[in-house]
């Protein structure tokens, strides 16, 4: 019994392992390429299985379930990084958020290519957007309840500030940049917030 115990294990760790790797391969293929340019058998040859052999479809039923998993996990891992992100002074949180945000650089990659396809949209948007903004607004409350920064509407500034940060992350991935470097960026904002 232990030894069909142990290698019912081994087979369950082994698929799950497979299928993590269909996953992230799935990611970089639908952020580079799209998701209608993929192929299962492209998911298949890139997780190390044998191309048109059918192996993806003992983990997924369609590339349409790959690719709402794939978001899915996604948006946990950012929802995860997001609530263990340390307090600090706003431009280490500031700097935090855009580090998570490179993170983030393939779902964001796919929003732009395949956005309103995406499964998960509202999830996504609640998680990446609406909760970004309700964390950060509770932060600055707690800051503004402190005297550590002037009284507002926590949740505006929260939302202007996010939508700083991911300006300044798009405008670095198409445009190279503004000319002004991260440090400069986030010590800056966390300046004007402080005013």
């Amino acid at each position: 019994r232990q030894v069909l115990h142990r290698a019912r294990a081994i087979l369950h760790r082994m698929a799950r392992d497979t299928r993590e790797r269909i996953l992230d391969t799935a990611l970089t293929q639908f952020a580079t390429r799209g998701v209608e340019a993929v192929a299962v058998t492209d998911l298949e040859d890139g997780a190390g299985l044998k191309a048109g052999s059918g192996s993806f479809y003992r983990h997924f039923r369609s590339k349409e379930d790959v690719l709402a998993a794939v978001v899915y996990r996604e948006v946990e891992r950012a929802e995860q990084r997001r609530q263990a992100r340390p307090a600090g002074d706003l431009a280490e949180e500031y700097a935090q958020a855009l580090a998570a945000l490179d993170a983030l650089r393939p779902l964001v990659a796919m929003l732009v290519r395949d956005g309103a396809r995406l499964p998960h949209l509202d999830r996504v948007r609640a998680v990446l957007a609406e909760g970004g903004v309700q964390l950060d607004a509770g932060r600055l409350q707690e800051r503004m309840d402190a005297g550590e920064v002037p009284a507002r509407d926590a949740v505006a500034v929260a939302a202007v500030v996010q939508m700083a940060l991911v300006g300044h992350h798009l405008a670095e991935r198409f445009f190279g940049g503004l000319g002004v470097d991260r440090d400069r960026f986030v010590a800056a904002l966390a300046d004007l917030v402080g005013r």
